[in-house]
């Protein structure tokens, strides 16, 4: 039996839950969100000073190397070096040395005792110089002791004639990290290029040499990166965040870190007076809540004893205000609502039971209006022994439409649509059937952006075509949606009775056969219901794909992707193509476009993957190791057996996942929001790499691409065609090769058609190129031919020589 509870203990919990619900998510957004923009600041600043020390160092990297040029040359030319010695014990520069590269004897110093003296360096000193490489560059070797025991950072140059060597002190280092000191223990930390430390808050560990290069942060430094990492510290005991910085022809690393629990305790301390005053206002809420509740509960118990005792009569009935006495203003409008409602329903009743008929959204009739209607005219009309025509068409371009401009601007875009059908097709028929006995168009919006025409025509017509041609013309091209032109072109199809046929469901379908046919011919145009169809509509297709599938009527062919890098053919994609028993060749854009957003796609999808794997085993016997790339639909990509089908096959096949290449198109990247980024992350950890293909057809949306880590990204051949001569679409495209670097994608820039383009795509960067320049989609056996006969033919070198004569 359901648990039943009084109304005012009903009140209390609701208001309870919904008052506290708001108010955890808002304490616990707040908190997230000034955590989030705290840690932003703390990585941007230690990130900023890491920087800003790191930039320091190089200009001091350079005045040494100026220095000790400059005073080596004034060694050997025996001029006097005391005018360069202020700047040398500015820098903290002990000393310069010419040695000679036999014995290691000093022929010049800065310091006159030891060249008096006829002194040697240091043995392994010797030994270090000696095997660095010769370069007239100057070399800064890691830090290490000194004869006196203090740290210090030998400079060498290794010309092949006499060694320069300078001693330099890590003081510099030292004043210039001490500089840097914020919070409890912020601090900025320096080490050379093998991770010894030269500057530290810990002063023992400069002056011992204290290696740290297992640190993570200083692990990133010694490649040279940038940026922010959080680590264990050593020093602290605890986990840090902090700014790196690497400094340019030296491999000194720069690393500015901060405590986290110190930034987290910040957050704490600035959020708890909002946390004090939440929970002093949700206490004072719930108190007046209570008091309230008492006030309101008993009144509405009251009106539910009274209208329940009304609906046993099964019909709503008035309720008079002495039977449902309240002192509160809103329940006695309660009450005058309730009684309004029963007036409106029982009058109404006969207008509900019409409004079946009718669309919401237009208000011109709707499916079910047409069928009934549609079936009365025919059956008038086959009796009389006359004709007619159902007109099934759409809006082309309306998904867009609802896409970018959004479905309220869709909505507006139907309804004007809508409005204007019958004006314009009375006005077609007073002027072109004038008198026509027992009829009258009947339209319909039979759902989504399709509406339906049953058409009278005349006994003797002599172009059907023309004549609907000619009335689908005469709908509006453009719509004005709050003072914006949105383009509404239509495609149609039409089906004849009693011609083919006289059942309305039969009609329908044979004229969105004519439909389909007359979107892959292009769109925006009529067509009329042809028997000798080659594949029929839509429903039709399906069957026939699946029926390819299992008949192995399909079959792949691979268009070559270039490599820039390696100049040469190293992939390919694959492409479905559809070799039918009856009428030979059948393009993929009169089949592939009915498959899409179906079932039929996964079943497409799997044999796609089969037979590439297949193709891929044909072409390693071939001695070509080809990767290649294929698309997948929607459906397929969502599907939960995907990846796991994917994997079982690739494995079976023998073939490794990093030799296949998933690619997608950005609307499947929208239908499959919820788990796209998930699937993308689970291919790529199985070695699967993934491309978004078409990128920059129509609106592409940069910021969500930001944030999925996606191996390539095809930019869509209407780029690089627009680049050539538009210097705004060039920027664009180099924008986008820039931004895809940036986000660590490669960049492949398919449709290259000329040379022109080919220069051009490379120039801007571009890592893969595609398209009829290099050649169109072959079969594999002529795929293997084609490379072997590009490679005999070194087509590589002509092709270099005659971009060094355009870019001459």
């Amino acid at each position: 039996m359901p648990m039943t509870i009084r109304i005012r203990s009903a009140f209390l919990l609701a208001f309870l839950a919904i008052g506290l619900l708001p108010v955890i998510t808002f304490t616990w957004m707040t908190y997230q969100r000034t955590a989030a923009h705290e840690l932003k600041e703390v990585k941007a600043r230690n990130l900023l000073l890491a920087k800003s020390v790191a930039e320091s160092l190089h200009h001091y990297e350079e005045d040494v190397r100026t220095i000790v040029t400059a005073t080596a040359a004034s060694l050997q030319q025996n001029v006097d070096t005391k005018y360069i010695q202020s700047v040398m014990d500015n820098l903290k520069i002990d000393e310069v040395s010419i040695i000679s590269p036999d014995y290691g004897k000093i022929l010049f110093s800065t310091n006159s005792k030891r060249t008096k003296n006829l002194e040697f360096i240091e043995q392994n000193l010797f030994e270090k110089i000696k095997a660095a490489p010769k370069s007239s560059k100057l070399q800064f070797l890691p830090v290490q002791k000194s004869t006196t025991g203090s740290p210090t950072i030998h400079v060498i140059r290794n010309s092949g004639d006499n060694f320069v060597i300078a001693c330099i002190s890590t003081e510099y280092f030292i004043n210039i990290a001490k500089k840097v000191s914020f919070g409890r223990n912020g601090h900025a930390a320096i080490v050379d290029q093998v991770g010894n430390v030269l500057a530290h808050p810990i002063r023992t560990w400069a002056n011992d040499i204290k290696n740290i290069s297992e640190v993570s942060a200083v692990k990133r430094m010694m490649n040279g990166e940038t940026g922010i990492e959080t680590f264990y510290s050593p020093a602290t005991k605890s986990e840090m965040v902090a700014g790196i910085s690497s400094v340019k022809d030296t491999g000194w690393g720069v690393m500015v870190p901060q405590e986290l629990s110190e930034v987290q305790a910040r957050i704490f301390e600035n959020l708890t007076p909002l946390f004090i005053g939440l929970i002093g206002s949700v206490l004072a809420a719930i108190l007046l809540l209570y008091l309230s509740i008492r006030w309101l509960a008993k009144p509405l118990e009251n009106l539910a004893i009274t209208l329940k005792k009304q609906s046993t009569t099964g019909q709503p009935m008035a309720v008079s205000p002495s039977q449902a006495e309240t002192s509160i203003y809103e329940l006695t409008h309660i009450v005058d609502a309730y009684n309004e409602l029963a007036v409106t329903v029982q009058q109404n009743s006969a207008q509900l039971a019409k409004q079946i008929f009718e669309d919401a959204l237009t208000g011109i009739g709707n499916r079910a209006y047409f069928e009934s209607e549609s079936k009365k005219q025919i059956k008038t009309r086959v009796a009389q022994g006359r004709k007619g025509i159902l007109i099934f068409f759409d809006l082309d371009g309306f998904k867009e439409i609802n896409d970018i401009r959004g479905h309220g601007i869709g909505d507006e875009v139907l309804k004007s649509f809508a409005k204007s059908l019958y004006p314009a097709t009375k006005k077609f028929m007073d002027v072109n059937f004038r008198g026509l006995p027992s009829a009258h168009p009947v339209i319909a919006r039979i759902g989504g952006d399709e509406f339906a025409i049953l058409l009278p025509l005349p006994d003797v017509t002599a172009d059907i075509s023309e004549i609907c041609e000619n009335l689908r013309k005469s709908f509006p091209k453009l719509i004005n949606v709050a003072g914006v032109e949105i383009a509404c072109d239509q495609s149609a199809g039409g089906a004849l009775y009693p011609d083919h046929g006289t059942n309305i469901e039969e009609l329908l379908r044979r004229s969105d056969v004519a439909l389909y046919k007359a979107k892959a011919d292009g769109k925006n145009r009529f067509q009329l219901y042809n028997t000798q169809g080659v594949l029929g509509g839509k429903n039709e297709i399906l069957a026939a794909v699946l029926n390819a599938i299992e008949n192995d009527e399909l079959y792949l062919e691979y268009q070559p992707k270039f490599c820039l890098t390696k100049q040469q053919v190293t992939s390919a994609e694959a492409l479905v193509r559809w070799q039918h028993p009856i009428h030979g060749i059948i393009q993929p854009n009169l089949f592939l476009p009915a498959v899409q957003q179906t079932h039929v796609m996964k079943h497409l999808g799997e044999w796609v993957i089969g037979r590439a794997l297949r193709d891929i085993n044909y072409f390693d016997g071939q001695g070509f190791n080809l990767n290649i790339a294929i698309n997948i639909g929607t459906e397929h990509f969502s599907a939960d057996s995907f990846i796991p089908n994917l994997i079982e096959q690739t494995s079976s096949a023998n073939v490794s996942p990093s030799r296949m290449q998933i690619e997608i198109t950005e609307n499947v990247m929208d239908a499959s929001r919820g788990v796209f980024s998930q699937t993308v992350s689970a291919l790529q950890e199985k070695g699967f790499t993934v491309a978004i293909d078409d990128f920059g057809r129509g609106f592409s949306n940069l910021t969500r691409l930001a944030s999925i880590p996606v191996d390539l990204i095809k930019l869509d051949g209407s780029l690089i065609r627009g680049a050539i001569n538009d210097p705004r679409v060039k920027v664009i495209m180099e924008t986008a090769i820039e931004m895809a670097h940036s986000l660590g994608s490669h960049v492949a820039v398919e449709g290259v058609e000329t040379l022109e383009q080919v220069l051009l795509a490379e120039k801007s960067g571009a890592d893969v190129l595609q398209g009829f320049y290099y050649s169109r989609s072959m079969t594999p056996e002529n795929f293997t031919s084609w490379i072997k006969k590009r490679s005999e033919n070194s087509q590589h070198s002509q092709i270099e020589k005659i971009r060094k004569s355009f870019e001459a």
